[in-house]
């Protein structure tokens, strides 16, 4: 059985634990992958489509684990009885759907050892919500497949992390993160060198429309672009 590098990744970063739910499982190829590693003694595959749950069936079949694995057709955390999962997994999804199934269910992610989150977009939000919960982040690592930048989050309870994690964010921190900058990852300084470029662009854009929505607009594209670069610039 092989993972794609991205879910790779995940699956690197789950610690050893009782249980583990993978909300948004997909094939159920993460939960069975954690599941022969011995990673993890028994997985929740949860997902709220019934098509994908049904695939998640059929791996979870194909593979004998059905005395260690079960499924749940459930909105985000929603399906879970409190204190079931020691490491609760949301990857491949935005990160504002993310940012409401943590809040829905943020009784059942309060119990939890260990959340892992890879979030597709609007990471600040995830990263806020998770310091709401009463979690800090420990790591992040960053992967590039076909082309695609993938970022995963690992948080746990505040009062198991270190000293140096429960550091209050700066608000740069919310948006691009602590740990890949603090440890000059040069697959994250690519990812934030595109963004870079992104924004020069969009700057540019702008300044040639010259009209008042854009002009409006200006002066807050320049301010982001002028953050990722103060990020960058950390890196070295």
């Amino acid at each position: 059985m092989r993972l794609s590098k991205r879910l790779r990744m995940v699956a690197d970063m789950v610690p050893v634990c009782d249980t583990v739910a993978d909300i948004g499982c997909d094939h159920a190829y993460l939960s069975v992958w954690l599941l022969r590693e011995n990673t993890a003694r028994y997985a929740y595959a949860c997902d709220v489509r019934p098509g994908p749950l049904a695939k998640a069936q059929e791996t979870i079949r194909f593979f004998r684990m059905e005395e260690r694995a079960e499924t749940i057709l459930c909105d985000g955390l929603s399906g879970l009885v409190l204190g079931d999962a020691d490491v609760i997994v949301m990857a491949g999804m935005g990160g504002e759907l993310m940012t409401r199934l943590l809040s829905e269910g943020a009784a059942c992610a309060a119990k939890a050892k260990c959340l892992l989150l890879q979030a597709q977009s609007d990471r600040e939000s995830v990263r806020r919500e998770v310091a709401s919960l009463g979690f800090v982040i420990t790591d992040e690592r960053c992967v590039v497949e076909d082309g695609k930048f993938y970022l995963c989050m690992s948080a746990v309870p505040a009062a198991e992390a270190s000293e140096e994690a429960r550091a209050p964010y700066d608000p740069w921190e919310y948006r691009y993160g602590r740990w890949l900058v603090r440890r000059k990852d040069m697959t994250y300084l690519t990812w934030l060198t595109e963004e870079c470029k992104k924004k020069v662009a969009m700057v540019e854009r702008l300044l040639a429309a010259d009209t008042p929505p854009a002009n409006e607009r200006l002066a807050s594209a320049a301010a982001e672009c002028e953050e990722i670069a103060s990020v960058m610039k950390r890196m070295f």
